[in-house]
């Protein structure tokens, strides 16, 4: 649910003047310090993320706040160089999170935040007081990625730019005072390489043996709107909706062709839309329709699996019967 009070809040803070906290304008750039920070795009992207870290905390003590940025602004614009501002930025969003004087950083900690089929756990070891080591897998449906390297102490808070093979993928660990760790990356800029197919190391992390999030059902995804529309397909499919549930790493909405006032949406797994989909329709009445697609045994051809709650299973709709010709008709 949107929060629309703290978006007003913000708003009315912005309006009465408490703005230092506003994204650089590289546009209008006029001092030393701007034109510094707008030619790399590494401070570019800590600005943005210092201003990020200022609206989720600011509505918490708007004066307190208020008062650290105004101080924290002072101390960034008496930088004379790259390195002096990377360190300002660093120790301002730690600042604005209220970075604790000690924190555990040993163990693996899960991505609780990234949605079904997405996720992300890091290793972080041989921790020292100037930092430790990290070894993170991130994934997305088809897509896996690993990223390795040496993490710096900055002020209680991780850093890193040094990722094997990055090409200068810049990487912020901010520990919170709840225990969790903040993780965020430049993914639209020097991380972009390492993270295909929209995946993100990004995200709320806790430390678990395994991954803490509860499983996934079609039903909490949002695929069903109800329970009973959920245990329906459950007993229509058996053993088969751990399969529907595998692929549903992506879907949208699809048009009824049929014009039965179903709900209809189309499943896949990111980056294997082609190869492992499904579609799903359903009415609020409890009728069901459903055609799975995945790679035979030998991964040269495609198999059709096709159910439905109705007494005649030969008869599929137009809607399915269309989708389907995309993969048969080659």
């Amino acid at each position: 649910m949107v929060n629309y009070s703290r978006f007003l809040l913000i708003f009315l803070l912005l309006m009465l003047g408490m703005s230092s906290a506003q994204a650089l304008d590289c546009g209008r750039a006029s001092t030393a310090v701007e034109n510094t920070i707008c030619d790399s795009k590494e401070l570019i992207w800590l600005d943005r993320l210092y201003t990020d870290s200022f609206r989720d905390v600011v509505v918490e003590d708007p004066q307190r706040i208020e008062s650290m940025v105004q101080q924290w602004t002072r101390s960034r614009d008496a930088c004379v160089s790259n390195a002096c501002l990377q360190r300002a930025y660093l120790n301002g969003i730690g600042q604005l999170y209220g970075v604790p004087a000690s924190f555990d950083w040993q163990g693996v900690w899960w991505n609780t935040t990234t949605t079904h089929g997405n996720g992300g756990k890091i290793l972080l070891h041989s921790i020292t007081d100037w930092g430790f080591s990290m070894d993170a897998t991130i994934w997305g449906g088809v897509y896996k990625s690993v990223l390795s390297g040496s993490v710096n102490n900055f002020y209680g808070v991780g850093y890193t730019n040094e990722i094997t093979w990055g090409g200068r993928c810049a990487i912020i660990l901010v520990p919170r005072a709840d225990g969790k760790l903040e993780v965020s990356s430049d993914n639209r800029g020097s991380c972009d390489m390492l993270l295909p197919g929209e995946m993100a190391i990004d995200g709320v992390y806790v430390k678990a043996a395994s991954d803490p999030r509860p499983p996934a059902t079609l039903l909490t995804l949002g695929i069903f709107p109800n329970k009973a529309l959920d245990d329906r397909f459950r007993e229509l499919v058996g053993e088969d909706y751990q399969r529907y549930l595998a692929i549903a790493t992506s879907f949208v909405y699809s048009p009824d062709e049929d014009s039965f006032g179903a709900t209809v949406l189309t499943l896949w797994v990111k980056g294997m839309a082609n190869r492992q989909s499904a579609m799903i329709m359903y009415t609020a009445e409890g009728k069901i329709w459903a055609l799975r697609i995945e790679p035979d045994k030998n991964d040269t051809d495609i198999q059709l699996h096709y159910v439905t709650t109705e007494k005649d299973k030969s008869i599929m709709p137009k809607t399915l019967a269309n989708w389907r010709a995309k993969f048969t008709e080659r």
